[in-house]
């Protein structure tokens, strides 16, 4: 290969300071320019003129005549000579470690450029009819998503190919996966799926995060990702879900993780009783959201116009979360940002991001991966649906007005496609030379076909980009109480903070003691750091000022028969009841309420397990109320990294996150059961152990 020898991600040589406008560049900042036809640095010119490439570096220049290669089947050439010579540069795909990126990079590109690859590599996490889970991070299912992302390279894989019954294997075991999403992780509340995806950094979680935590958190990613499930198996199996149900999720997402005084969407939402929207935003998100439709064609345009770009393109997230260390993120990022402008019609937001990826590309085979994907996805504007594939070119004005790929296989096809001009508009289509009036390759062509868009400039205005600075997200702030209602706030970054009363701003305080009003029902408050009231990020911990009159505690120990294992010391054993699969895996409460109606329970347990035995990370148990699943217990343990010897460790108490529930006037039947996820290898019922101490309900005025 030319310039990007290695598919490992290499250290990116070009970064940008100040950015100039120069006629006729795609891409122009102080230490380099993209040219169509041509790359300058300090360091290093690339020259292409038809199928010659002139390199000079310092005093060294060479000249190579018909570089690049066939680049799996598929040939560009074209006005592009930098573009079409990186784009027949990269060698074929290769199967690699799947991990959590894995999905991006089969959705954005090798999905369409080597499909058989893909489609292998897809099918690989396929076992006994079940989407194997990605255990790379600390958590495993409910409290990371299994796999959110493997639906939409399912989807990809299976709409380039005629194998319906391998559509229909992907389609099915995604099926099971968002069903067990929809029984047990489903927030009803706020009508989204709870977990983070698995492999999260966790820099994006805040420092007092743990797994019951994490458990609870509604992401932009993990969602979106679920809406483009369960389309795409509606595709493959009709009315498996309910369009209705489908749409109202994607709008649960517009209306509870949009940030309106930004024009984004948040990263996450987190937090109970009453979720709070981080403002922040995870950028390889958005653009997936926009990228798919899910975002909604004027929020897509908001987005992309409203999100901060700077000399090298989109950022990883706003504001800066430290992420910029990864650059096989940093690509991937770049190449979904240039997808969702051209998407949103934005063409100034996609020259930076497609500049930005073409000037990876000459350093790094991966970028250079990538950049063959966009370049399919924008320029040539392919997009596979389930009843052909769409053609809908978005070429830059910068751009040359002539390009064309060949081998493309779609199907059971093989594609010639042809674009001329410039923009977005299509103004005339045609297959082997017949003018169609729709600009879609229909799904059961097949042999050998030669397709071409005749452009005719841009439809609507670009709208343009953000360039302003993003500084870095604040910190959580510490937050210790003072007695029932008063708390000491502090933060080394601000000493202004905004405070959040049952999720919603109520005031911004400039000082460091907050007393909370004479409240009479049960609160929830919270801080945020505010930095120049400009960047913000997480909340603190919520806590849950609770009237002595609105709580009740019911006792394990009177409800379940004591003693165990775990505890050692029998006399400390004997006053406390042991859960585990085969011992009280079921423990029963009876409670009478005297007007029935909203509460919230939680449950107190030893948290200190994880001390003497670390692989005690968290239990699992289901809160199951007059018969009916109320949600899920995710119950931490504290670790030996976590204990002080000051402390007793058998007698550090935790509490699950509070569940809403709805209780019947009198007799109300509760029990806390033993719940082992089905569908995951490896599953250690001997971590799963409780010690519970009691069931504390807390009625919602």
């Amino acid at each position: 290969m030319l310039f990007a020898a290695a598919v490992a991600i290499m250290p990116v040589l070009w970064s940008c300071g100040g950015r100039t406008d120069i006629e006729g560049a795609l891409f122009v900042c102080d230490e380099y320019t993209v040219y169509p036809d041509s790359f300058v640095s300090a360091s290093l010119t690339l020259a292409v003129r038809g199928d010659t490439v002139v390199k000079m570096s310092g005093d060294d220049v060479s000249i190579e005549i018909g570089a690049g290669h066939d680049a799996g089947g598929l040939l560009m050439e074209g006005s592009d000579g930098l573009i079409s010579t990186l784009f027949n540069s990269v060698p074929p795909m290769e199967a690699g470690v799947y991990d959590r990126f894995t999905p991006y990079e089969i959705y954005i590109a090798d999905g369409l450029t080597d499909v058989e690859t893909a489609s292998a590599t897809v099918d690989s996490r396929i076992a006994g009819g079940e989407v194997v889970e990605i255990a790379s991070g600390q958590y495993r299912w409910p409290v990371a998503m299994s796999d959110a992302g493997w639906g939409m390279a399912a989807a990809t894989v299976s709409l380039m190919t005629d194998d319906a019954g391998s559509a229909r294997l992907r389609a099915t075991a995604l099926k099971r996966l968002i069903d067990c999403d929809l029984k047990y992780v489903f927030d009803r509340d706020a009508g989204l799926f709870a977990g983070v995806p698995s492999g999260m950094d966790m820099c994006q979680l805040p420092e007092w995060s743990n797994a019951a935590d994490a458990a609870v958190m509604m992401t932009l990613e993990g969602n979106v990702a679920r809406v483009a499930g369960m389309r795409y198996v509606n595709d493959v199996l009709p009315g498996s879900y309910s369009e209705d149900f489908i749409d109202d999720v994607a709008g649960n997402i517009r209306k509870r993780l949009w940030i309106p005084n930004l024009g984004m969407l948040s990263q996450t939402l987190y937090q109970r009783p009453y979720a709070v929207a981080v403002t922040a935003a995870d950028n390889l998100a958005q653009g997936l959201a926009v990228a798919t439709g899910c975002a909604g064609d004027a929020m897509s345009r908001r987005i992309v116009s409203n999100t901060p770009m700077n000399e090298n393109g989109v950022q990883l997230t706003y504001p800066d979360q430290g992420l910029s260390h990864d650059g096989r993120r940093e690509a991937l990022t770049a190449s979904m940002w240039a997808i969702a402008s051209a998407r949103a019609g934005n063409s100034e937001a996609w020259a930076l991001s497609y500049g930005n990826l073409v000037a990876l590309s000459v350093s790094d085979g991966y970028a250079a991966r990538l950049l063959q994907g966009v370049t399919l996805r924008t320029v040539f504007g392919i997009e596979p649906c389930v009843d052909g594939l769409r053609v809908r070119p978005f070429v830059h004005e910068a751009l040359g007005d002539y390009r064309k790929i060949s081998g493309l296989r779609y199907r059971n096809s093989e594609l010639t496609v042809t674009v001329r001009g410039r923009g977005d508009v299509v103004s005339t289509f045609s297959i082997d030379g017949e003018v169609t009036a729709e600009a879609k390759v229909p799904a059961d062509i097949k042999g050998k076909h030669d397709i071409e868009v005749v452009l005719s400039g841009s439809g609507n205005a670009s709208g343009g980009v953000n360039t302003a600075q993003s500084g870095a997200m604040p910190q959580a702030p510490e937050v210790k109480t003072e007695g029932a209602r008063t708390f000491t706030v502090s933060s080394q970054e601000s000493g202004q903070f905004i405070v959040y009363l049952n999720g919603a701003v109520t005031e911004l305080i400039e000082r460091n003691h907050y007393e909370l009003y004479n409240a009479a029902p049960v609160t929830s408050v919270s801080f945020e750091t505010d930095v120049s009231n400009e960047y913000t990020g997480y909340a603190s911990k919520n806590y849950m000022y609770i009237p002595e009159k609105d709580s009740v505690s019911i006792l394990c120990s009177r409800v379940a028969p004591t003693g165990g294992r775990v505890l050692a010391k029998k006399e400390l054993s004997s006053k406390y009841v042991e859960s585990t699969r085969y011992k009280n895996a079921r423990i029963s409460f009876e409670y009478g309420s005297p007007t029935g109606g909203s509460y919230y329970i939680r449950l107190r347990y030893l948290d200190g397990l994880g001390v003497v035995n670390k692989n005690r990370q968290y239990a699992l148990r289901i809160l199951n109320v007059n018969g009916d699943m109320a949600g899920i217990m995710v119950l931490p343990q504290r670790g030996p990294e976590k204990w002080s010897v000051a402390e007793d460790w058998a007698s550090m108490h935790g509490r699950t996150e509070p569940i809403a529930v709805e209780l019947d006037r009198g007799r109300n039947v509760i029990s806390i059961d033993y719940f082992a996820p089905e569908g995951i290898a490896g599953f250690d019922h001997d971590s799963n152990t409780v010690i519970p101490v009691a069931l504390e309900l807390i009625r919602k005025s």
